[in-house]
């Protein structure tokens, strides 16, 4: 990874953005801070801004991410994706998103590809330390914690109404996938789990491969897919109002109960499979469906087959992490956790197969992700 010099910032920087911004002149880079960000490979890094337009001196502050672009986190996702997307959402104007000022792909700038948006004020509910314990929606009030997730599920239901063709959404169809929706969204895991599984012996991701092939539903919505609805890309304002969804490199295409599902999968891990009491006044299962079916306008469908495709998805993505830690020597090859995980548990439930243990070899996997007390 190239190293971030202040140069880079305060010159080259100011350059790209008086060159790419909207009839933005005199332009002024001050870095605030700069941090690696919540994944493997991004930083994240915040500036002040002033510059002239026609309509005077302007001021604000700009989010730059950082990223290679031959990184993935999920099979397809890109710096790029989430570029077109956040651009695309923001031309839309129907769900919060951070204002998107550009992209550039090329690494002479920056030392690698970045994307620039406007900085949103507010806080997420953070996974480390875990929301459930500490922090802010800690100290809120259950009716406080009800309606802010109330308002964050509404605010991700809105990309339901989007017509993914007409509304400038056509950059998400892979026709090397399948046919746009959910033939696409299992296409691409199916060719994600063909890259991934190397001939290895994966029991309950090969028993949910096969589960996801078979009860495949036919005649479902084609739909914008966030890719990462979880409470921890919601920036909250102090009042439990949505200012953003933000984080959109697994963007997709398919039903938007796989978004539903997907934010229910991660209520789940965070609380109950951590071993976490959930917080008074969070909606439950039943009730954040219903706060979604409201805001979407119909009923939520194929829920349990929505389930096991979005723990397999998340399966997939512990391959690769559990390959990158045996690459770097964090763990032994023979270590177990390949197929006794916190994912894998979550499948085995789901299919009724026989549950694997969490033993030390699962904890040492754990401690260079997200931390897990050990029973």
């Amino acid at each position: 990874m190239t190293v971030l010099t202040p140069d880079m910032v305060t010159t080259n920087l100011r350059e790209w953005l008086r060159d790419h911004g909207a009839g933005w002149r005199n332009v002024e880079v001050k870095p605030i801070e700069v941090a690696l960000g919540s994944g493997f490979s991004a930083e994240i890094f915040f500036v002040d801004v002033e510059y002239d337009t026609d309509a005077g001196h302007q001021a604000q502050s700009l989010v730059v991410r950082r990223q290679p672009q031959n990184f993935e986190v999920v099979l397809g996702s890109s710096l790029t994706l989430q570029g077109q997307m956040m651009a695309a959402l923001d031309k839309w104007g129907g769900a919060p998103v951070p204002p998107w000022i550009g992209m550039e792909l090329s690494p002479d700038v920056l030392g690698m590809p970045f994307l620039v948006m406007g900085k949103v004020s507010g806080h997420s509910a953070t996974q480390r330390p875990n929301y459930n314990q500490v922090g802010w929606v800690a100290d809120m009030t259950p009716a406080q914690r009800f309606q802010s997730w109330k308002n964050g599920i509404e605010a991700f239901a809105q990309l339901s109404k989007l017509d993914w063709q007409k509304d400038g959404f056509g950059f998400l169809a892979n026709a090397e996938w399948g046919a746009p929706g959910v033939d696409q969204y299992v296409g691409h895991l199916l060719a994600w789990y063909e890259g991934c599984a190397k001939g290895r012996d994966l029991p309950y991701v090969d028993a949910a491969v096969e589960y996801m092939k078979k009860n495949k539903p036919s005649n479902v919505p084609v739909n914008v897919l966030w890719g990462d609805a979880t409470p921890s890309n919601v920036m909250f304002d102090a009042q439990g109002n949505v200012a953003a969804l933000i984080d959109w490199e697994l963007a997709a295409l398919g039903p938007s109960e796989l978004d539903l599902a997907w934010w229910l999968y991660f209520d789940d891990l965070f609380s109950r499979r951590f071993g976490v009491q959930r917080l008074e006044g969070l909606p439950t299962r039943d009730e954040s469906i219903a706060i979604w079916e409201a805001a979407a306008g119909r009923k939520a469908e194929h829920l349990e087959y929505h389930d096991i495709v979005v723990a397999l998805r998340m399966a997939l993505v512990v391959v690769g992490a559990y390959d990158r830690q045996v690459g770097i020597g964090n763990i032994p090859t023979e270590n177990k956790s390949l197929n006794a995980n916190l994912m894998t548990l979550y499948l085995a439930e789901r299919l009724g197969m026989e549950l694997p243990e969490l033993g030390p070899d699962f904890y040492a996997f754990m401690k260079n992700l997200t931390p897990v007390e050990e029973k």
